[in-house]
């Protein structure tokens, strides 16, 4: 493995407005993930864990000077706006705590819809097979035609889980991802994340809860929004 990380945040510094107040959440953080490792960003509430993640991931701004992040070496922030989105929308996959499925649309058409906001270079046949064979991989080949309120909490994680990955990203981020299931529920959902990082797979989960860092290969501690602690585990899940 390369020691250049595919992915890295450098300094990172955010703050928000709050009406006149002024809340800053990350105090210069700095963050390296190699490429092929589960990495868990731990932390409590309020830490700025999940701000962390959505610098990394394009989808929030770091503050004027607030350093910057680099994807396979090249600054994700100086880009254009059409580049930062074709960034978040291809190099990197997001999964949530809650889903994100739009209502009206079937598990099939969520699933697809990251292929069309894409301009993806495949056709729409190849689009389309490739979404009906994550969705049957993940075990919903038969919800296909469902609204996202027919399916269970699972189902719907996994469906989330498949949106994900239809544009093939090089890096998959899980915010919090079984923090709205039942215990044997999310097992079943850290059991795919495993199953795909065995595949090669580079996973960033963001997540409060101890234990579900000994599915990765490496821990970042967040306090306060500063680093504290990076790890790597002994064990190779």
């Amino acid at each position: 493995m390369s020691d250049k990380p595919i992915l890295e945040g450098i300094n990172l510094k955010k703050t928000y407005q709050l009406a006149r107040l002024k809340v800053p959440v990350l105090h210069g953080a700095s963050i390296k993930i190699q490429s092929g490792d589960w990495t868990t960003i731990l932390g409590s509430s309020g830490s700025g864990k999940s701000t962390l993640l959505h610098l990394l991931g394009g989808l929030d701004r770091p503050d004027k000077d607030g350093g910057d992040v680099l994807f396979k070496g090249d600054s994700v922030w100086s880009r254009s706006n059409r580049q930062i989105n074709r960034y978040r929308n291809t190099d990197i996959g997001f999964v949530f705590q809650f889903y994100h499925l739009l209502p009206e649309l079937t598990i099939f058409e969520n699933t697809l819809l990251p292929t069309m906001l894409a301009h993806s270079k495949n056709s729409i046949k190849e689009n389309k097979n490739r979404a009906k064979l994550l969705l049957e991989q993940f075990g919903l080949g038969h919800r296909l035609a469902h609204k996202p309120r027919e399916l269970s909490g699972g189902e719907r994680q996994r469906a989330a889980i498949a949106r994900a990955l239809v544009n093939e990203p090089a890096v998959l981020f899980a915010d919090e991802p079984t923090g709205n299931l039942d215990e044997e529920t999310g097992n079943e959902i850290l059991d795919v994340l495993s199953e795909l990082h065995s595949s090669g797979l580079t996973v960033v989960m963001v997540t409060h809860n101890e234990v579900i860092t000994n599915r990765g290969n490496a821990v970042v501690r967040l306090r306060s929004g500063q680093i504290v602690n990076s790890a790597t585990l002994a064990h190779s899940p």
